[in-house]
């Protein structure tokens, strides 16, 4: 709970500098809130996608030909036996591995919401 609302007031944070430094700029302020709007979205949507893809194991089964090309080389066994990178599982052992990132749903709504937001003022400022 202290997390989530830590991540509230980073976000409320961040787009009240967004909006006090679209107010600085010379251009029209409600197209300079749009943009900013727009950018922290598009980055908060790709974190949690990020996040997401992480969570779900996309890339163990990557990681886990990495490790299995690594030790098929003799040079690669020879440096395997220094560090511990080469902890071999068996293959549904290593694929089956998910971790729960729990602001990943935060980070998706919210970039979202100001996404859509975005979008929508955009198009009422322009009609």
């Amino acid at each position: 709970m202290k997390r989530m609302k830590l991540f509230n007031i980073l976000t409320f944070l961040i787009f009240i500098i967004a909006v006090v430094v679209a107010s600085l700029q010379e251009k029209n302020l409600l197209l300079s809130i749009i943009d900013s709007l727009f950018v922290i979205g598009i980055a908060y949507i790709s974190i949690g996608a990020l996040l997401y893809i992480f969570g779900k194991g996309f890339f163990n089964g990557i990681v886990y030909a990495l490790k299995r090309f690594r030790n098929s080389t003799k040079q690669g066994k020879y440096i395997s036996q220094f560090d511990d990178l080469d902890e071999m599982k068996e293959a549904h052992e290593e694929y089956g591995v998910q971790r729960s990132y729990s602001i990943t749903k935060s980070f998706l709504l919210t970039g979202g919401l100001a996404f859509v937001l975005s979008i929508i003022m955009t198009y009422l400022l322009y009609t």
